[in-house]
């Protein structure tokens, strides 16, 4: 098949040629086998010859007719005809002729200055008042382009009105598909804030920064310690549990096993061997919700100052080792923003000589009640400061609601939301339990 001559290859590869060079690792018989026996040619074999009667008022050749609108449009003719039939219209109809409302036409009443019949129609303020019958029939047909709620409104105030228009809008527009796929998420849920924990290596949290293409798709293991905000960072060559473990055995040999361990899902924090791992020593790993890093915040912003050591030595030819080492030596060092004590200081109970002359050496007193303090003003403030940037409110999503999921990423012209629907089976503060239709 591959053997032509150089002048058949200058047209494109036909569909038997890319099935020939896929083929071609391969050592394979070609069996040949009669069409009436080969099941994968079954839409043209499994006739039976046998056809209905001719119907000479249908096309033969037309299986399906699809309509772009199938709503079309809604007419004065239509809305004069579902207006002599509507109970209520009708009565409202008399009531402007003798001026007499009955009770249940109270709504109507209040807007009686407003409401008048022309030719067949009861229109307010130039607006024709839509039968109910045809309520549906008006909010699809305003909805062709499927606008979001605000414009529907807009676009329904400019021609019709009806008693609770606005409302059926909101409902309609929450009830299309393609507008919920397309619509903004919910709004985030008021941060949670988790203040230091009381003691040094009670609770730390670990993950990965990388890959770095530039150093041979080198890894970073990030280990922060939450009281101190000590910053330990190793390289590794993969995120596999093998490279991790000797890691983290390295640095539980010195400073012993934490109480607690935070990571995200990612691997290899998502596997069975690292929760052995953790279990055979004691450890609580706490899992941050996936797709969403902001749970294991503190560690995250430290990716920062890495990306930073990294980018400097790409930038500057030196070794990213030295870089990042002299990145986090920096860090530890220097007084923290927040307990305004040296995260090495707090982790070691001392300062440590590094560059520079240290004349007062040994043991340094902290005050733990004021490192509390500082670490629960800084983050209530925080707390304030997002929840008001992000307009943050408490999650109306209850237990027994159908949701659908946003995309983690999508192509251009994608959904921003999948339209594959989830039902909450547990809710906390915005952390969603779902399940799907297959459970």
């Amino acid at each position: 098949m591959l053997n032509r001559s150089r002048e058949d290859f200058k047209r494109a590869l036909t569909r038997a040629d890319g099935w020939a060079l896929r083929l071609t690792p391969y050592d394979y018989v070609v069996e040949y086998v009669e069409g009436r026996f080969n099941i994968a040619d079954p839409s043209s074999r499994l006739y039976d010859g046998h056809d209905g009667a001719f119907n000479e008022t249908a096309i033969p050749w037309e299986i399906a007719k699809l309509e772009a609108n199938a709503v079309g449009f809604l007419t004065e003719e239509e809305i004069k005809k579902a207006t002599v039939v509507d109970s209520t219209l009708t009565q409202v109809s008399l009531a402007l002729e003798t001026g007499i409302w009955p009770k249940h036409l109270r709504k109507f009443e209040v807007l009686a200055d407003n409401l008048h019949t022309m030719d067949g129609l009861i229109t307010k303020e130039g607006r024709v008042v839509i039968p109910e019958a045809l309520r549906p029939k008006a909010l699809e047909v305003a909805h062709d382009g499927h606008p979001m709620a605000g414009k529907l409104k807009t676009i329904l105030r400019e021609r019709v009105w009806w008693p609770g228009m606005t409302k059926d809008a909101e409902e309609w527009v929450k009830s299309c598909q393609t507008c919920a796929t397309n619509g903004n998420p919910e709004r985030t849920t008021p941060m949670q804030r988790i203040f230091a924990p009381k003691n040094i290596w009670e609770t730390i949290a670990v993950d990965f920064n990388g890959p770095y293409s530039r150093f041979g798709g080198i890894y970073i293991l990030v280990l922060v310690e939450y009281r101190s905000r000590y910053i330990i960072a190793h390289p590794v060559k993969l995120t596999s549990f093998e490279y991790t473990r000797s890691v983290l055995d390295d640095i539980f040999y010195r400073e012993g096993f934490p109480k607690n361990i935070k990571t995200d899902n990612g691997p290899p924090f998502n596997g069975q061997e690292f929760s052995q791992y953790c279990a055979d020593r004691g450890i609580k790993t706490v899992y941050s919700t996936p797709l969403f890093p902001q749970q294991n915040g503190l560690i995250e912003r430290y990716m920062k100052l890495i990306n930073k050591a990294m980018i400097t030595a790409a930038s500057n030819g030196t070794h990213y080792m030295d870089e990042h080492k002299a990145a986090v030596k920096a860090h530890n060092c220097a007084a923290h923003a927040v307990t305004k004590v040296a995260p090495e200081v707090l982790m070691n109970g001392r300062k440590i000589h590094r560059g520079l002359p240290l004349l007062m050496r040994g043991k340094v007193n902290v005050q733990d009640e004021l490192i509390d303090q500082r670490d629960q003003e800084a983050k209530l403030e925080g707390k304030k400061r997002e929840d008001t940037r992000r307009g943050a409110k408490e999650c109306h999503v209850l237990p027994g609601h159908r949701v659908i999921v946003a995309r983690h990423s999508r192509a251009k012209g994608d959904s921003r939301f999948d339209p594959k629907k989830f039902t909450v089976m547990e809710q906390s503060n915005g952390n969603l339990l779902l399940s799907d239709d297959d459970g």
